[in-house]
């Protein structure tokens, strides 16, 4: 097996060595494993949820939990954007 990432970043560090930049191999993007709170899937693509909460859903659903005591910023809409993008891969 070879490990084509050392590879590549030997690679981009000899390309760029005259120029002003850092460059940092594969840096973890959390301190946790990444989870996600709730997905609510579908049972039947069509179904009908009766329930007011349900009515919004698609098929798949995922849901971010905050405290009571938090808010929702921009960057929670990104964060589960980002979880929808990981989950669909």
């Amino acid at each position: 097996m070879n490990d084509w990432h050392s590879d590549f970043v030997t690679a981009i560090k000899e390309e760029l060595k005259d120029e002003k930049v850092e460059i940092e191999q594969e840096e973890y993007l959390s301190k946790e494993p990444l989870r996600i709170d709730v997905i609510i899937i579908k049972k039947e693509k069509d179904v009908k949820i009766n329930k007011k909460i349900g009515q919004i859903f698609k098929r798949y659903n995922i849901i971010e939990y905050k405290s009571p005591d938090d808010y929702v910023s921009i960057d929670d809409y990104f964060k589960g954007l980002g979880y929808v993008y990981l989950y669909k891969s």
